[in-house]
């Protein structure tokens, strides 16, 4: 006999994994401000990874580097890849179905699944580099706000709690976690870089920013702008969790099956939705995100400090207690403590889903109804922190891992622009009322050759 927990987990495992739109599931878009934004909710799922890693770590690490220099970079990253994750975002409203299913349509090369199916299992292993250096971060962040304990013990902590809140599988449960936790520390980082640190000795001035703003690529920290770049705004591997955050949320389900009445007004009412919850999240993790690399430029780089070895936490702590004054040192440590935790907890769960998925699709794990599906992402929920661990243990460098790991997720943007791109063609020659206009269009095709030109050139000039 199924527990009513069990069984309320199912039923939100099936509204996110299940391609059968239900008629029982249909719900109607708000229309007024105030229900629009009660119903906003992934990107901010997605921001909890975001304001972490790339900008918490690389994104500060760049600005101590190489000071404003490459403040261009950081805007562009952050506005080049919204239209790439809505052009995915409204397929999946418009046909219900979950992201390995949209992979292995994907044509070419098969092996059970599509070549993206594998990509995508791929991507994630590649992610797991990036969060070995957040695991081990989370552990110094930990250490650093109570004193006692080692970092690794913290860490190993810190991460089976992680696992205990994700086990259970409900998206409600970590979209309420990552709004507070998000919006906690990016008020506190915002208001350090433009208002608190202009009454300090560190205060920056237009022609610092417009030094900034000159498409300048420095001769030093290429390595690093490659690793930000595809880590800031939304990486590859948020783009491709992005798809379960929306289906988690109801946006695809709740348009009920093609052909019922009013279907056509309700999906382009929820597509509405998420485009309005994609900008609102990009203008947070935008303005989080020029607030670390401003906040790396005038303190640390003015200091002559690169973050980095054991050390990374406090090293980075200085942009608090330069600001603020010695007490602010614990502030900071909660807040990098709280933005690591998001950020692994997101990509955590992110993991299992992918890669739990991704081996059904390729018939590697055999699946019989939706209690098997949770039985291996739960075993995924442990194996990747498992990895973590065993990465940080053998190369404990917390800044080198989340740089190499930001360097290989970079590679995958190409692929998931020209995917995005084959999905919008797709939709406009199906169901050419969802597509996203003659603007939108360019403004996606502007993106695929930004991320192209930038990941290659910017191997190219390693």
């Amino acid at each position: 006999m199924v527990s009513d927990k069990t069984e309320k987990i199912l039923k939100d495992l099936e509204i996110e994994y299940s391609p059968e739109l239900k008629a029982e599931n249909i719900k109607e878009p708000p229309h007024s401000l105030w229900g629009t934004l009660r119903s906003m909710g992934p990107t901010f799922v997605l921001a909890g990874a975001i304001v972490g890693s790339g900008e918490l770590i690389a994104t500060t690490l760049l600005g101590a580097r190489i000071g404003y220099v490459m403040l261009w970079m950081i805007i562009l990253s952050c506005l080049a890849k919204v239209m790439i994750q809505e052009a995915i975002g409204r397929y999946i409203i418009a046909t219900g179905k979950g992201l390995e299913e949209i992979l292995d349509e994907i044509p070419g090369p098969r092996l059970g699944a599509s070549w993206a199916v594998w990509w995508s299992i791929l991507l994630m292993v590649s992610l797991l580099v990036t969060m070995a250096g957040i695991f081990g971060s989370q552990g110094l962040a930990m250490k650093g706000l109570v004193g006692v304990g080692s970092p690794n013990f913290w860490g190993i902590v810190v991460g089976i709690v992680g696992i205990a809140l994700l086990f259970r599988g409900i998206y409600a449960d970590i979209e309420r976690v990552m709004v507070t936790l998000v919006v906690a520390f990016s008020v506190i980082t915002t208001f350090l870089a433009f208002i608190g640190l202009q009454f300090t000795p560190y205060a920056y001035s237009i022609s610092d920013i417009a030094s900034g703003l000159q498409f300048k690529l420095p001769a030093a920290g290429m390595a690093v702008a490659i690793s930000v770049f595809g880590m800031t705004g939304l990486s590859a591997n948020e783009l491709v969790q992005y798809t379960y955050w929306a289906k988690g949320k109801g946006y695809a389900a709740w348009t009920g099956p093609k052909g019922t009445s009013g279907w056509e007004e309700r999906a382009r009412g929820w597509i509405r939705v998420m485009r309005l919850d994609l900008i609102v999240g990009c203008v947070v993790y935008t303005l989080v995100t020029i607030a670390f690399y401003v906040l790396g430029a005038a303190v640390l780089h003015k200091m002559g400090i690169t973050p980095g070895g054991m050390q990374l936490v406090e090293d980075l702590a200085n942009m608090y207690t330069q600001t603020l004054g010695d007490w602010a040192r614990i502030l900071f440590m909660f807040a990098a403590f709280v933005v690591l935790w998001s950020t692994y907890l997101v990509n955590s769960a992110g993991i299992s889903r992918v890669v739990g998925d991704g081996f059904i699709r390729a018939k590697i794990c055999k699946v019989a109804d939706l209690r098997q599906v949770l039985s291996w992402r739960r075993f995924f929920l442990i194996v990747g922190p498992l990895l973590m661990f065993l990465l940080y243990y053998v190369f404990p460098s917390p800044a080198g891992l989340v740089v190499l790991g930001g360097m290989l997720l970079s590679i995958s943007l190409p692929v998931i622009a020209i995917i995005a791109l084959l999905l919008h063609y797709k939709i406009k020659r199906q169901a050419p009322e969802f597509s996203i206009g003659p603007l939108g269009e360019t403004l996606l095709w502007i993106s695929v050759v930004v991320n192209i030109t930038f990941v290659v050139g910017g191997y190219l000039l390693l």
